[in-house]
Formats: C-alpha cells, structure tokens, sequence
C-alpha cells in the first residue's frame, strides 16, 4: 500500500474516530483547538478482526503518535468474525482488570521491573455496542524502539525466555489475587470468545477443519500412530476446544490468559542487541482457563522440533520460576497454588489446543509477504497456498509439533 492509499484510506474513518481521537488528545494535554490530528493506516488494515491505524497528534513542537484499533469498517465482516465481542472484551481488559492488576502489585510495592506491567499504555476506550461504535487509542511502542519478531522465523533462546518469565508473571499475578482478593477477581474469570466466534462464522469453521486436514496430509505411511491421533483430533475438534476453553476444568488452577500469545502479538524492546523488554498487545482473546494454553502455544506456534528438543524443559523451568518469585514477593505459597507436578498434568490435559491452534496458525507463520510482492498485503492464506518457500517451512514446522506432541504426551 502506497503512502498516498494510506492516506485516502484514513481520510475514510468514521466521525466517531475522529472525535475520540480528539478527546485522547485532549486526555494527553494538548489545548483545544489548537492541536492537528492525522491519521494513517496501519500495515494491517486489512485485518479480519479489527484495522489499525496511525494518529499523530501535533500542537507546535509537541507531537505525540499512537495506535488506533477500530473494528472493520465492513459491517458483513463484523458480523462474520464477532468482532464487537472481542472488542468487548479487550476494552474491559485495558479499562478495567490490568488496571486492577496494576494497583495490586504497586500496592504490593512491586517493581515495573519485578512484575508484570507489560502493555501498552491506553489512552481512551470507547464500546457502543448498538451503534458498532468501539475504538481502543494507545501508545506507540515503536517509538521507543519496540518491534516485532520475525514471523518466518523460530524464535530464539533469548526471545522465549523474555516471553516465558513474563508469562509467569502474568499467571502469578491471577493466582495471587484469586488467592487474597477472590471478590475483585471473580470478576475477571472471563470465559472463552474465540469458540463463539468459530461457530458463529461458517468461514472460521471450514479454515479449521481445512487446516487440520493439511495437518494430517504431511504424515507420511510410516507415521501411522501420529496419523491415528491427528485424525482423531479432527474429528473432535470442537469438542476439544470446548473442554480446553473450559475454565472450571483447570480448576484450582485456572487462571487469566493472554490467549493469543504468539509472535503477532509480541513486541520486544533491545538493548545491545538482545531483547530486554516485552509488551503483549491484542487482548481479545483474554479468557479464564488453564495456564498451560498460553504456555504451549506459544511454545508449539513460535519455536521449532530443533528448539524444543533442546529447550522444552528449560523454558518450563523458567516459566515455573518466575510464577513462583511472584507469587513469594507478593504474599503467596506456589507450592499451594500451582506447584510444578501440577503444571505437568495441566500440560497434559490441555496439550492438544496447542496442536490445533498451531494447525491453524502456522501457516500464516511461514508465509514471508517479502518474498510474494505481488501479494500487496493481500490475502495470506492464497500467498501460503502459492509459495513453495512457505510450504516448505510449513511442512518442517507442523511435523514437528505433530512429532513433539506425541512424544511429549498431549496428543
């Protein structure tokens, strides 16, 4: 997309957006008609879900840039794909619990450095849910050196354990405050969009069952009892889903999810080179449910068979260690709250959302829009099916998470 079509685009928003942006940037301090707002779009406008764009906001020297994620402007695609329900759904996660969240630990005199404080800051939210209105305004981390991985590439030992100690975090702070403030948290067992909104759009249900169908046709004959299993996952799928999504089937040991945590959704920040910091951004998914489901699938979606083989152990080792610091330096017993033999069996008891979030994922994950310029930030899914490049990778990446979860036991 040029410059230009970007710029027509945005030209395009509703007044809806332009006015909250304007309240934001009255929120930030600018004065009151003597600011300039300009949008542009993002570089996934185009997205199923929701578009982004650019605002900068300028009143003489001061500018300030942020992140406008608005709901498709297509209203058959926000039929489609829900998407007022995961705008719901993220906007109480930014307004209301990781506000929650923040308070509790500062309370617990917890350092930004020691906790889980890992997101974006966020502006303004706005849900009408009658009228289809929803905007979320929010920092641009990129400004302060934030980016995101590599999607065609596995991620590394450095990344992983960025993303594994903050997820412990993370799952600490849930457990911590559904052990000392269960009425503030009982409002934050969130239950599961994603299931909902496969079910409710005929297209989502035939990609999954189309994905798993590609999963099942790299096996070849000497791979019968992975075949037998990926088969019976297909079949089951739904259900299976249903029993993962299911909180009070993790119970006591359920906890609030990121839910989509795989490399889309990760920003990293460098110093010398080497990732230091970490934001986790799009929050739809957020949902009540075991812990194991954001560990695996970022274990099975963003690394590979050569990583894990080498890693697997060491990157739940880690994950168990951050959860445990946490829940010790704010007043917790890990050991009654999520020791690491319960890890194991919830690893095992949900292991196979990780294959069938994978079966869906990985292939947008191996498609490089860099090496199909034609594809102009077209339709990933008919650049996956026509590059040779990413089947190859898909191929290498999928069995081995098939492989993998046989031997590890989840599937």
């Amino acid at each position: 997309m040029t410059e230009s079509s970007k710029e027509s685009q945005a030209a395009q928003l509703p007044e809806f957006v332009r006015q909250s942006a304007i309240r934001a940037a009255v929120n930030l301090g600018f004065t009151p008609d003597k600011f300039h707002v300009r949008f542009e779009a993002g570089s996934n406008c185009d997205g199923l879900v929701g578009e982004i764009h650019r605002v900068t906001i300028t009143e003489g020297d001061r500018q300030e840039d942020l992140f406008c994620k608005i709901p498709p402007l297509s209203a058959a695609r926000r039929e489609e794909f829900n998407s007022m329900t995961l705008f719901e759904r993220e906007i109480f996660l930014y307004s209301t619990v990781l506000p929650a969240m923040f308070e509790f630990q500062r309370d617990k005199q917890v350092r930004e450095t020691e906790g889980f404080f890992n997101v974006p800051k966020c502006y303004l939210t706005l849900f009408d849910a009658d009228s289809e209105e929803s905007v979320i305004l929010m920092e641009n981390l990129s400004n302060k050196g934030y980016r995101m991985g590599k999607k065609v590439e596995p991620v590394d030992l450095d990344h992983a354990r960025l993303v594994m100690t903050n997820l412990g975090r993370l799952h600490g702070l849930s457990l911590a405050l559904k052990d000392q403030q269960p009425d503030l948290f009982e409002k934050f067992k969130l239950s599961d969009v994603l299931l909902p909104a496969v079910k409710h759009s005929e297209q989502l249900v035939a990609m999954f069952n189309a994905a798993l169908e590609n999963a099942i046709s790299l096996l070849g004959p000497e791979q019968q009892v992975e075949r037998t299993r990926m088969e019976a996952l297909r079949e089951d799928h739904i259900q299976t889903l249903e029993e993962c999504l299911d909180g009070s089937r993790a119970e006591p040991y359920a906890v609030l999810n990121h839910g989509d945590c795989w490399i889309n959704n990760l920003l990293y920040g460098y110093k010398d080179g080497k990732p230091t910091e970490l934001a986790l951004i799009d929050w739809q998914l957020a949902r009540y449910v075991s812990p194991a489901l954001d560990v695996l699938y970022f274990l099975f979606c963003c690394t590979d068979d050569t990583f894990r083989e080498k890693h697997f152990d060491e990157m739940l080792e880690i994950y168990h260690s951050s959860l445990t610091t946490f829940l010790e330096q704010v007043g917790s017993d890990p050991q009654e709250l999520f020791p690491f033999t319960a890890l194991q069996t919830q690893l095992k008891s949900f292991g196979k959302f990780a294959v069938i979030m994978a079966a869906f994922d990985v292939p947008i994950l191996c498609t490089d829009p860099a090496e199909m310029p034609d594809l102009n930030g077209g339709d990933l899914a008919e650049g996956f099916a026509a590059s040779p490049e990413a089947q190859l990778r898909y191929a290498g990446r999928m069995g081995g998470i098939i492989r993998d979860a046989v031997r590890y036991g989840y599937l």
